[in-house]
């Protein structure tokens, strides 16, 4: 994307790291291999704005959230992460990989 397009998109977050967490546990909630009780369990590390490409190199202003729920032990150092459109709350990548 050029530097042109990149000026072109809002800095200002249309949704809040909050309503961001709220998509998350939605998705998971709806996913039959992680579901409600796992989701109801989440645990977010940290969210921060980030600019994320996307599969079609279309750049997105991202809430960066990662999270851990209770199938992480307290221990573990890999928390899952995922990247969710701060104007549009679309879901750009879901990075949760479990045993």
């Amino acid at each position: 994307m050029s530097e042109e397009e990149i000026a072109l998109i809002d800095t200002e977050p249309s949704i809040t790291d909050e309503k961001a967490v709220e998509i998350l546990k939605e998705y998971m909630s709806n996913e039959p291999s992680i579901g409600e009780e796992k989701a109801n369990t989440v645990k977010v590390i940290s969210s921060n704005l980030v600019w994320k490409e996307d599969d079609e190199d279309k750049t997105h202003l991202a809430w960066w959230i990662r999270f851990m729920d209770s199938s992480f032990s307290k221990d573990d150092n890999y928390p899952a992460s995922v990247w969710i459109d701060a104007h549009s709350g679309e879901m750009l990548l879901f990075n949760y990989y479990r045993d």
